[in-house]
């Protein structure tokens, strides 16, 4: 479990439970540069201001760059340009949790999440 200390030890942020369908596209590859334009539906774990868990049915790089959209709360939708910080099989389904951390987010859409991560700290993971 020494590698999940450490994750929790870099964390910046307080990551709250965020259970939400998602889309994503792959912008970048970084060892084949190829680009995607489809987006893929996936479904959000956990969300801070500073990134978001996705469940995927497949796996991505690490190092990718990927356009996500995010709906929140009952009328926001963030869009936002992230890196892959991870990915791992998930153990009980299958599929692929990967962490991304944004690296691109408009003021209006950054402040709607963290409006969101302050109002929900009750779920805080």
């Amino acid at each position: 479990m020494e590698l999940k200390n450490e994750l929790f030890e870099r964390r910046k942020n307080k990551r709250v439970e965020f259970k939400n369908e998602a889309k994503f596209r792959i912008i970048g590859e970084i060892t084949t540069e190829a680009i995607s334009y489809e987006y893929e539906k996936a479904e959000t774990k956990n969300i801070s201001v500073g990134g978001v868990c996705l469940i995927l049915r497949h796996k991505i790089t690490e190092g990718n760059v990927i356009r996500v959209e995010i709906p929140i709360g009952e009328k926001g939708l963030i869009k936002a340009f992230c890196e892959v910080q991870w990915c791992k099989e998930s153990s009980t389904n299958g599929h692929y949790e990967a962490g991304l951390s944004f690296i691109a987010l408009k003021e209006d859409d950054a402040e709607l999440l963290n409006n969101y991560v302050k109002n929900n700290q009750e779920r805080a993971i």
